[in-house]
């Protein structure tokens, strides 16, 4: 009877599905543990609950609470940070090319930053359950560029104010080009 306990994980260990059972393995939940029972559950609830039960176990509870926070009110948060980001990052490029003082453009830039790495962190907690897809490339590529934007302009204002300079001048040129060319065609009566 010393053996049951090991026979009857093996059999729970078989009745996993594959997926489940990769999903499982990558969370680090333990395997032999039929109290775990996460053969009876949905795909995305495996890796969920298998995550949950490793980070527990782990003593972090408190960053498994955060994800799963975060993974609930993922709309409501993206909602409010993609906007915060674009225009935070925006006023941040608006107030290097005016050539603000360097205290206000760190003062906007950290701003601007955190709400950058939020959104990283947001991305990340997709990430860990192993949510691969668009938005959430798209969300970290949108993030990891007002970061770098926002760390150009507290390391480099000048540079940066130099390369927003002549992108406004290359689009005014291009604006002049097509309004001229389109003046400049003869009348049609």
């Amino acid at each position: 009877m010393a053996n049951a306990p090991l026979v009857f994980g093996i059999s729970w260990f078989l009745e996993m599905s594959a997926i489940d059972l990769f999903s499982a393995v990558l969370s680090g939940a333990s395997l032999l543990d039929p109290a775990s029972d996460l053969g009876a559950m949905p795909l995305g609830m495996v890796h969920s609950a298998a995550m949950h039960s490793a980070i527990a176990h782990s003593g972090i509870t408190s960053f498994g609470a955060v994800g799963d926070f975060s993974r609930t009110h993922c709309l409501a948060i993206c909602a409010v940070l993609v906007p915060a980001n674009l225009l935070a990052t925006l006023q941040t490029l608006i107030f290097v090319g005016l050539g603000r003082p360097r205290s206000t453009i760190r003062l906007i830039t950290s701003f601007a930053s955190l709400y950058a790495a939020v959104m990283i962190l947001h991305v990340v907690t997709w990430f860990v359950v192993g949510v691969v897809m668009l938005p959430t490339f798209v969300l970290s590529g949108l993030g990891a560029l007002c970061l770098g934007l926002n760390l150009w302009a507290i390391a480099q204002p000048h540079r940066l104010s130099g390369f927003l300079h002549r992108l406004v001048d290359w689009g005014h040129s291009l604006i002049d080009n097509r309004f001229l060319s389109a003046s400049s065609l003869p009348e049609q009566s």
